[in-house]
């Protein structure tokens, strides 16, 4: 018997689910800035001096782009993919707004929990462990952001109306993401790497740029901003280049490499392997795009 579209997109959710509750707080322990509640990338612009302000970049650019865009007091932000909480509370400490988020990671979802709670925030900051492709028809958000998460939806074309369906007219949707390009397509080696990028981390939609518009206009989104990261990205780092070489050593036996991937822990070492390589050549770029519901 096939498997039905359904079927299909819940056992990949259930697999991006499981990569998180086993990988996060190891994610926590090795982060580049520990303590900041960041597992996205560090992001090195000219303005930038030191590592926490790079693993705060993204956040900045994002607050950045709500200013003046939610209406102050009554607002209501959306984290879609929202991790352990951390881009929310720096939210809520730069936006008058309440701030949602949504994980699948039921660990995730604890540890973010508690921080709101640390950091007395627990009137302004709520977090659900749910499929942000399910969320409740109520509310409405002004806005919506997503930092390296909806790469992870099985099906970003069917992701998107039900976003705008979610959001006020006016609102913005922001998502910081890796995005594949049209270089070198259809080399053997490129193919390669992306798919080995999509099993190690859990990827179900990897779409260009231009792809992404097309679809979001048909949603009822309009772009805004494009803004091009990927020079900005601290790459081959001596961590980047110990896992690469390991990587390479399970490439000679196939086998191993298919069952490893399978571990969420090897799963993250082959897939960030892949990343690094695919970010060097350009067969994926990492953009903060910035869109608007009509």
């Amino acid at each position: 018997m096939s498997s039905t579209p359904e079927r299909v997109a819940s056992g990949h959710v259930d697999r991006v689910a499981d990569y998180y509750d086993d990988n996060t707080r190891r994610f926590l322990l090795v982060a580049e800035s520990p303590g900041s509640d960041a597992i996205h990338r560090g992001v090195w612009t000219p303005d930038v001096a030191n590592v926490a302000e790079a693993m705060d970049t993204v956040n900045r650019l994002m607050i950045e782009r709500l200013r003046g865009y939610v209406p102050p007091g009554s607002a209501k932000v959306l984290d879609l993919g929202c991790g352990v909480g951390g881009t929310m509370v720096r939210l809520a400490h730069e936006v008058d707004a309440f701030i949602s988020g949504v994980t699948i990671s039921r660990v995730q979802a604890e540890i973010a929990a508690k921080r709101f709670a640390r950091e007395g925030l627990t009137e302004r900051c709520d977090v659900i462990c749910a499929d942000f492709a399910e969320l409740p028809a109520e509310p409405h958000y002004d806005a919506m952001i997503a930092v390296e998460a909806v790469v992870h939806s099985p099906s970003l074309e069917d992701l998107l109306p039900s976003l705008v369906d979610r959001l006020r007219s006016g609102g913005r949707l922001i998502l910081c993401d890796d995005w594949m390009t049209d270089k070198d397509r259809g080399l053997v080696v490129r193919e390669r790497c992306l798919d080995q990028f999509r099993a190690g981390w859990r990827i179900g939609s990897l779409h260009t740029v231009a792809e992404l518009v097309v679809m979001s206009e048909r949603a009822g989104l309009r772009l805004v901003e494009d803004l091009d990261l990927t020079s900005y990205l601290r790459l081959g780092r001596p961590r980047d280049r110990a896992i690469k070489l390991a990587m390479g050593a399970t490439a000679v036996v196939p086998r191993l490499r298919n069952r490893l991937v399978e571990m969420p822990f090897w799963a993250n070492m082959i897939g960030g392997s892949a990343l690094q390589v695919g970010l060097s050549r350009r067969w994926l770029e990492y953009h903060l795009i910035v869109l608007e519901k009509a």
